[in-house]
């Protein structure tokens, strides 16, 4: 099969999970006390992907990528299903927090297997590519998951979700590269320890700053994550076809962003420093509108940044050391799933204290000032 399959793989992993977090969302307002199971829905999935990041980091370096990718995919469809026969709290959050693991893995694998497969040289390319039918996908899966969750029901879209993943493992049994730079099971004792890839990233600033940067990255996400539901529901009650547009919104702008970044000449991180500033204003301006139509133009506006953005980041990260890239990027997952985690916990404080658009406003403000310090720590 054409190298570029391996693209569409991810891609087709991304279509399931995004149409199973609308139709998870809607099913958790089902529940008593729904506004805290979205909370624990949150926090289930970033805690587990947050205590499996270094081991997965590990793994991605000393066992085939592509079968750790099958198996993740495997069980993260496993245990999706098991949602649509039990659909209960408990059952939801326990598959949620198994699939924040099973991602975590698939996507460190995936992350560290581009420049072997197509080279350093094409990598902005190639995660534009990735980005832009990441944003393809998020499209049809955020309107779709939200229009087959209204019209038939959440059980219609955890099905479409499971065979997503279970088709992508098939996919991905047929396709084959070569290994390049050394096998990745050869890899030496000293070049395994967790505490050399510290030492790397201590000597390579930028990677220390992308690796640090990503908890203020995921906390800001975090607060929109929370926050688009409940937007939603303000401006038209509880309406999964709007919540599932507000994403197809932002997809719509990462297709467009990932399209110029990667035909921008601009330095990598500076490129990625601005496009995440400007995000973070967009979203802002995004929860201050009082219209859907404005709340779903400002969030295009946002989409636009933040897939600029995770095009330079993703290049940025993948020129890490082969035999250190996925533990590199178990470091960055562990700091982002961090984030996640905190905001998440968060998130219902800040908003029962300062209202829905005072606890976005505030995790921006976090998130400014650490932009701020780290592109001063990178000039001086």
């Amino acid at each position: 099969m054409n190298k570029k399959w391996y693209l569409y793989v991810n891609a087709l992993s991304s279509l399931g999970s995004r149409m199973n977090l609308i139709a998870c969302s809607a099913l958790i307002f089902t529940f008593e006390h729904s506004a805290y199971w979205l909370t624990a829905f949150f926090v289930a999935r970033q805690l587990g992907g947050m205590l499996f990041s270094p081991l997965a980091g590990i793994l991605a370096d000393r066992m085939d990528r592509r079968r750790t990718m099958i198996a993740s995919d495997m069980g993260a469809g496993l245990a999706i299903l098991a949602i649509a026969f039990y659909p209960t709290p408990y059952v939801l959050i326990a598959a949620t927090f198994l699939n924040g693991m099973l991602y975590t893995l698939f996507h460190i694998s995936f992350q560290a297997s581009l420049p072997q497969i197509f080279g350093s040289e094409q990598l902005v390319q190639v995660n534009g590519l990735k980005v832009r039918l990441e944003s393809l996908v998020g499209i049809m899966g955020f309107m779709l998951g939200g229009w087959l969750t209204d019209h038939y029901g959440y059980t219609i879209v955890i099905a479409l979700d499971v065979a997503s993943f279970l088709f992508s493992a098939w996919i991905l049994t047929r396709l084959r590269w070569e290994e390049k730079g050394g096998n990745a099971l050869a890899t030496s004792k000293a070049a395994s320890s967790f505490r050399v890839t510290l030492r790397y990233l201590r000597d390579t600033p930028v990677l220390l700053t992308i690796s640090l940067l990503a908890f203020l990255v995921s906390l800001s996400t975090s607060a929109y994550n929370y926050g688009l539901p409940f937007l939603a529901d303000q401006l038209r009650g509880s309406d999964a076809t709007l919540h599932g547009l507000m994403w197809t919104a932002m997809s719509v702008g990462g297709l467009i962003g990932s399209y110029v970044a990667a035909r921008l000449q601009v330095k990598l991180v500076n490129g990625m420093l601005v496009a995440y500033a400007v995000f973070s204003v967009a979203i802002v301006g995004a929860f201050a509108a009082n219209h859907a139509v404005s709340v779903l133009l400002l969030l295009i506006f946002a989409g636009l940044f933040s897939g600029a953005a995770q095009v330079y980041e993703s290049t940025l990260l993948q020129q890490a050391q082969n035999e250190l890239r996925g533990k590199v990027m178990g470091v960055q997952g562990l700091l982002s799933r961090s984030g996640y985690f905190a905001g998440f916990l968060m998130a219902p404080f800040l908003a029962g204290a300062f209202t829905l658009f005072g606890m976005l406003v505030f995790a921006q403000l976090m998130f400014a000032a650490g932009l701020i310090g780290f592109g001063l720590y990178l000039v001086f």
